[in-house]
């Protein structure tokens, strides 16, 4: 069965960065599944697997603009240290969401002083060039309650129908 809209196609992958380091894989998850066309995996992916079927290898690199966009030098700020409840610690790496526009923003903590953060709204992934190596491990129909709800059920969900 060919990979078309609104099929489920369940893949196993790994990303890998231009330096060689695994970004996200699913070597120690389940397989990903996803319903093609309804854009909830990145478009890059449902346009390298469209036309595929259950079996196939594909190898293809992601630019930034296939990905995570460029890096956006007008997400990054520098708050002053007082914004912060400071009963935690804060160090670089910490993650957490601001809200901006009455929307939740997920920011990064790139930078500590004794009196200033620094921030980063960008994705973590953000400018980097990204290699993709996924198998497609099944392609089937979507069923109706897929569609609706734009989750993919279980086999014991599917054989309770």
């Amino acid at each position: 069965m060919k990979i078309c809209k609104d099929r489920v196609v369940t893949i196993e992958y790994k990303m890998v960065d231009d330096k060689g380091e695994v970004i996200d894989s699913t070597d120690h998850s389940e397989p990903l599944s996803f319903i093609q066309g309804h854009a909830t995996v990145l478009p890059a992916i449902e346009k390298q697997v469209e036309g595929r079927q259950a079996g196939e290898s594909i190898t293809f690199a992601l630019d930034p603009a296939d990905s995570y966009g460029e890096r956006d030098k007008s997400k990054i700020q520098v708050v002053p240290i007082s914004q912060f409840n400071t009963e935690r610690e804060i160090h670089v790496g910490m993650q957490f969401f601001t809200q901006k526009n009455g929307h939740d923003i997920p920011v990064t903590i790139t930078a500590v002083s004794d009196s200033e953060v620094t921030i980063d709204g960008n994705h973590p992934l953000a400018g980097a060039d990204i290699n993709v190596n996924l198998v497609i491990v099944e392609v089937r129909e979507a069923v109706d309650a897929e569609l609706e709800s734009g989750e993919i059920q279980t086999d014991q969900e599917l054989f309770s129908q």
